[in-house]
């Protein structure tokens, strides 16, 4: 497992607090690169805003964009990377109105919260295609807010008009002086500066731009191809322990008597076995433990009369001319023209039946969660997920929890495929939670087969 430092507080400025009353700020700072950290605002600034009315979506600079004193941007994208590019894609499009070059970008993926509901539905989820296109205006005019943010605090630090200045990428010039002064040592001034309104600013003429239409390098492809991407699978905390689970062989069958239990216990690293609803897991002190454990486990598998349960018997094949042999018409996906009065007419029609297997998407990420309840009352996930706030308003429901005590980490996704949206979250979340409640520790829990 790799371990990677927290990354630092939001650089406009000093004594950051939460726009929001999601913290994720861990004590230890030992999550493997899944940290995500509160970005802040001055205190000033914060209860100035707070009291305003709800700002349009996307311009909420402090809370998507640190600029370091190196000039390098740290952003929190709305969007869940997961091999599609848009950690890129998002660089491109902010970093084209705030003047800066995309490969300063280092890009995470952004906490729960409704500043980031950046879509033009209100929603925010990452799937079907849908994070360039519903959100390209307003992503492009929080790069311009924040660019000219960084010209007025020049404008003061200079004492000249701000109509006298322009930028260059990562840098304001004022030609008339000669002076130039880089975003980082713009950042702390600009950050006192009020969020202008959304109106105040006006986008760039395509034929102007540097990077959007333009190739250029992903900005996780070095990350990705030395292995030192980070996934739910590869986060870490401390004092944590790990899990595994054995699956009831069918679905809706429950777990009975375990034959071999005390066995189970005595082995290495086994710290204690647990009952799930459909099936049994092994909480120990590694994963290859925990594994091995929950292999070794003898249970007696109960079908409940009421249960539905999958056919010992079942076949793919059968099910499919089941299905084919369905009495009446199916339902029209789409309609166009009259196909009744269109075959009528036909002098020659042909009939075909066409079948589509039902396929296992098989990524390489196995479904996986860690959980950790902390002693100010939070309950803390990392979670491959596509919707940080479905997955919260969930985890509160379940739980009891207000939301606002419901911390989730997304970490890098594994691909997509619909899965991170109901599969993962329901097999892996739950257990996970419910088991480091009942050890008192964090635990991670892999829901392989």
């Amino acid at each position: 497992m790799r371990e990677q430092p927290a990354s630092s507080e939001f650089s406009l400025g000093e004594d950051p607090i939460n726009l929001s009353r999601r913290r994720f700020l861990l004590a230890s700072g030992s999550v493997a690169g899944a940290l995500v950290l509160g970005i802040g605002l001055p205190s000033g600034q914060a209860r100035a805003q707070a009291a305003q009315q709800p700002l349009p979506p996307g311009t909420r600079v402090p809370a998507f964009l640190e600029i370091r004193p190196d000039s390098s941007v740290r952003f929190l994208s709305p969007f869940i990377e997961g091999g599609q590019g848009i950690f890129t894609a998002m660089a491109q499009i902010v970093g084209e109105e705030l003047d800066a070059d995309p490969a300063t970008f280092v890009v995470e993926n952004a906490p729960a919260g409704d500043e980031y509901k950046v879509m033009d539905s209100g929603m925010r989820i990452t799937g079907g295609s849908q994070s360039v296109r519903t959100s390209y205006t307003t992503m492009r005019r929080l790069g311009a807010l924040a660019r000219h943010m960084l010209l007025q605090a020049a404008a003061s630090a200079l004492a000249v008009p701000l109509a006298s200045l322009r930028t260059e990428p990562g840098k304001v010039v004022h030609d008339a002086s000669g002076q130039t002064l880089t975003y980082g040592e713009l950042a702390p001034r600009a950050r006192d500066l009020q969020v202008p309104p959304a109106d105040a600013v006006s986008l760039k003429d395509p034929a102007q731009f540097r990077w959007i239409g333009k190739p250029v390098k992903r900005l996780d492809a070095w990350e990705k191809s030395t292995g030192q991407a980070v996934y739910t699978i590869d986060c870490r905390v401390d004092d944590m322990l790990h899990a595994a689970v054995q699956h009831a062989p069918r679905f809706g069958m429950t777990p009975g008597a375990w034959r071999n239990e005390a066995q189970v216990r005595a082995m290495k690293g086994v710290h204690s076995v647990h009952r799930l609803p459909d099936a049994v897991a092994v909480v120990a002190e590694r994963w290859w433990q925990a594994k091995r454990a929950v292999e070794a486990l003898q249970v007696e598998w109960l079908a409940p009369a009421d249960a539905e349960l999958m056919p010992p018997d079942f076949s793919s094949d059968d099910f499919a001319r089941t299905l084919a042999n369905e009495p009446g018409d199916g339902q029209e996906a789409e309609v166009k023209g009259d196909l009744a009065a269109g075959m009528s007419a036909a002098k020659t029609t042909l009939s075909a039946t066409y079948h589509s297997q039902y396929l296992n998407h098989a990524q390489l990420e196995p479904p996986s969660a860690l959980a950790r309840f902390n002693d100010d009352g939070t309950l803390e996930l990392w979670i491959p997920n596509q919707a940080p706030e479905m997955f919260q308003g969930e985890v509160a429901k379940r739980t009891g929890l207000d939301a606002s005590k419901i911390l989730i980490h997304s970490p890098l996704l594994g691909g997509f495929f619909g899965r991170h949206f109901v599969y993962d979250g329901a097999m892996a979340w739950p257990q996970a939670v419910e088991l480091a409640k009942a050890v008192g520790r964090p635990v991670k829990l892999i829901w392989s087969r």
